[in-house]
């Protein structure tokens, strides 16, 4: 049985040099799930990925990014994406704004 993925942020548009938390909450039975962490740029291009292993019936991963780095350089929308093993997906979008935009 597939499991309910919850996946939040804090806001909808980020500046150039902000924060942003992306937490991803799984409800599953599997006691082993596996977390894929994907975003991508408005090219579709993954900035960034990441597994994570959630070994709790109700689990969660967060991680934090700062928006200064050469991937962040494009403004526009960009998608956070969270899937698991058995195809459960759950995908939001914000905005980001570089200085040079």
């Amino acid at each position: 049985m597939a499991g309910k993925i919850i996946l939040n942020i804090d806001k909808a548009i980020y500046n150039e040099g902000e924060y942003v938390k992306l937490k991803v909450d799984c409800e599953t039975l599997n006691p082993k799930q596996t977390m894929h962490v994907a975003i991508l740029d408005p090219s579709e291009k993954e900035v960034f990925s990441a597994d994570q292993y959630i070994n709790s019936q109700k689990g969660s991963y967060s991680t934090v990014f700062r928006f200064d780095t050469k991937q962040w350089r494009v403004s526009g929308r960009y998608k956070a994406a969270a899937w698991d093993q058995e195809g459960t997906r759950k995908e939001l979008f914000f905005q980001f704004k570089s200085r040079n935009s």
